[in-house]
């Protein structure tokens, strides 16, 4: 048996603010889809760790900086996808690719910046790795390699996949009302797949894929975890139902299977059969409330698809369908937690959950 987290972990705002510092301004973050970033002065946008972060294609380079003016604060970019240049729609301030001020209007009239004060106006910078089609950003001021929290192996799965993405994307946000734990804890976890999913996902599972699953009954207990190991890759058999446009994309692999990413903290990436590709995204908004984001696209169209929008939306509803059956068990467990409450007790199939609370639980204590 392996203990769990405390369940004043999933409650408590001082864990939650500490959780903003510790982990999501620390660790590699994923950001978006680099397929979205293809065109010059095309941007996305979003918050991580509690602060706003605007990632955009400048001058053909991927760049993240703090979305707020240095002047007055006010967001560069508002949209959560565009394409427009680096202005300040408030007071008109320009920034050239490096995030320095390029551009005040009526600065001789009006602002009288010395020197050397002019000169420290620039954006905040954020370190940002593409893995494939895969944007990640890190808020710390001196980053972590990203090695140290995606193997080689991983990185070089996910640079094969995403590569086969196509450009046009669907997205959605769905407000969800429990811990982004809770979230991250249940895609881990592939035994309630029959008992929460029966008629939706279980189906589609080629007959005999984690129908009569086992695991060693005599492996050594888990006492130390890695950052590394938290995020993997796995593959299900999956049945798979055919369609015209299967055949007008640029498919990845050609095995029928179900492709598994796990992404320490927050994602969950997952390909139906190298056809269709959707990102999770955990996003924690309050102890008790999280967004989760979903980004779904096609491989790669190697014609023209005139129905590809509502394939993407067909997909995107499937997909909702599970997250909502998900969503039912995980706001009734949120509900019933409290302080003083016992903690989970894994077994031995939730190994995995075991290295996750080691893991958070050195990442919760590390030095300031």
């Amino acid at each position: 048996m392996y203990p769990g987290l405390p369940q004043r972990d999933y409650i408590d705002p001082a864990v939650f603010t500490l959780e903003q510092a510790r982990i999501f301004r620390r660790l590699w973050i994923f950001a978006g889809l680099r397929t979205l970033l293809a065109e010059p002065d095309s941007f996305l946008t979003r918050t991580i760790g509690g602060v706003p972060v605007l990632v955009q294609n400048l001058e053909g380079r991927i760049k993240a900086f703090r979305n707020q003016c240095p002047h007055r604060q006010a967001p560069l970019q508002t949209e959560a996808y565009g394409s427009r240049t680096l202005v300040c729609g408030y007071h008109g301030w320009r920034f050239d690719a490096e995030g320095r001020v390029r551009s005040i209007p009526g600065e001789d009239r009006l602002y009288h910046y010395p020197a050397a004060e002019r000169e420290r106006l620039c954006l905040d910078e954020f370190a940002v790795e593409c893995i494939g089609n895969l944007v990640f950003v890190n808020l710390d001021p001196a980053p972590l390699p990203i090695e140290e929290q995606f193997s080689d192996e991983l990185r070089a799965s996910l640079a094969a996949i995403s590569g086969h993405f196509g450009t046009q994307a669907i997205h959605a946000r769905m407000p969800s009302a429990y811990n982004w734990k809770l979230n991250f804890e249940n895609v881990l976890d592939f035994n309630h797949v029959p008992f929460v999913h029966p008629r939706s996902f279980r189906p589609l599972m080629a007959k005999g894929a984690a129908n009569d699953p086992r695991v060693p009954a005599d492996e050594p207990p888990v006492t130390a975890a890695h950052l590394r190991e938290l995020s993997y890759a796995s593959e299900t058999p999956l049945q798979i139902q055919p369609w015209p446009w299967h055949a007008q994309v640029a498919r990845f692999g050609d095995a029928d299977v179900y492709y598994n990413h796990f992404l320490y903290p927050n994602v969950n990436f997952i390909s139906v059969g190298g056809y269709v590709f959707l990102v999770q995204q955990f996003d924690p908004v309050a102890p008790d409330r999280t967004d989760v984001h979903f980004t779904l696209c096609t491989a790669r169209a190697t014609q023209r698809i005139p129905a590809l929008p509502a394939i993407l939306r067909d997909h995107l509803r499937s997909e909702k369908q599970v997250l909502d059956e998900d969503r039912a068990i995980l706001e009734a467990m949120q509900r019933g937690l409290h302080a003083d409450g016992p903690v989970a007790r894994h077994g031995a199939y939730e190994v995995q959950l075991r290295r996750v609370a080691l893991v958070y639980r050195r990442l919760m204590e590390a030095p300031a």
